[in-house]
């Protein structure tokens, strides 16, 4: 589905929500339980298209985009990315709503619900890997991360996307090239604005930090990974799985860091067998 073409069922609306020192950009479709989707540090709002398109028949989907990422400006004041999702579900009167995060959002979304566990009724988590989580790195993430931040801060900012796509959409396990290039390219465009250049501001972190505090998650968990993702990334999902009370993990074949877009089918299998 191309970025300019509406979702089926009805028209997303596309609203803000204000935070500290910027407006938080957000789409929301559909009726039902609010279900929220934090994206992954390679990508921006639009990457939960399959599963918006999925569920907005049944639940109202809400996507926002991340400060420093997609149409959502860093800012320049400090902040919490927690306090920011609850500005959002504020502008949205939700109440309670089952968090989805990948990658980077799904820190968020753990951090999230170990902060404002009432404002949580379920939460997915897929590629994670939990503040204060201490695993091996592969070689070619240690290899890639200079390149690609060199690449940032000469500008060549296609470039760093190249960069970022190798690694975490082929994933380490992979030749070049093993993902399917519509997607490698789409992380390409993703990189290209300016303000999503790893610029991530002066953000309160939690504390203590979440892998010391995994037994305190009280909401039913799933948690998803590619076995084709990073050690790191299969470390941490399996450790979180572990930590949580009742979590439930999915290791997805044939993916690596965006299952939910490189295996949907699989991917939303496991979502609706979760959501019930």
């Amino acid at each position: 589905m191309d970025a300019d073409e509406t979702l089926s069922h009805s028209n997303p609306q596309t609203r803000t929500a204000k935070a500290p020192g910027t407006s938080i950009v957000f789409d929301t479709v559909g009726n039902g339980p609010d279900v929220i989707f934090l994206h992954a540090g390679i990508a921006d709002r639009t990457m939960w298209k399959p599963q918006v398109e999925l569920l907005q028949h049944r639940y109202r989907c809400t996507t926002p985009d991340a400060r420093g990422f997609g149409d959502t400006p860093i800012g320049s004041e400090p902040f919490s990315r927690r306090d920011d999702l609850v500005a959002v579900m504020e502008a949205i009167n939700a109440k309670q709503a089952t968090v989805i995060g990948c990658s980077i959002g799904a820190g968020f979304a753990l951090d999230f619900a170990l902060e404002h566990p009432h404002l949580v009724d379920k939460l997915i988590l897929v590629g994670v890997t939990p503040n204060g989580f201490e695993g091996e790195d592969d070689g070619l993430l240690l290899e890639m991360w200079p390149r690609i931040d060199d690449a940032i801060a000469a500008g060549e900012y296609e470039k760093a996307g190249r960069l970022e796509a190798r690694l975490w959409v082929d994933g380490p396990r992979r030749p070049e090239g093993s993902a399917p290039s519509w997607l490698r390219d789409q992380v390409v465009e993703w990189s290209l604005p300016i303000n999503q250049v790893k610029d991530w501001g002066d953000s309160r972190q939690l504390e203590p930090p979440a892998m010391a505090r995994l037994g305190h998650v009280t909401v039913p968990t799933l948690v998803i990974v590619g076995t084709e993702d990073a050690n790191v990334v299969i470390e941490g999902s399996r450790a979180t799985a572990a930590g949580i009370p009742g979590a439930r993990l999915e290791e997805l074949e044939g993916t690596a860091h965006l299952p939910n877009l490189e295996v949907p089918d699989a991917f939303n299998r496991a979502l609706v067998v979760f959501l019930g």
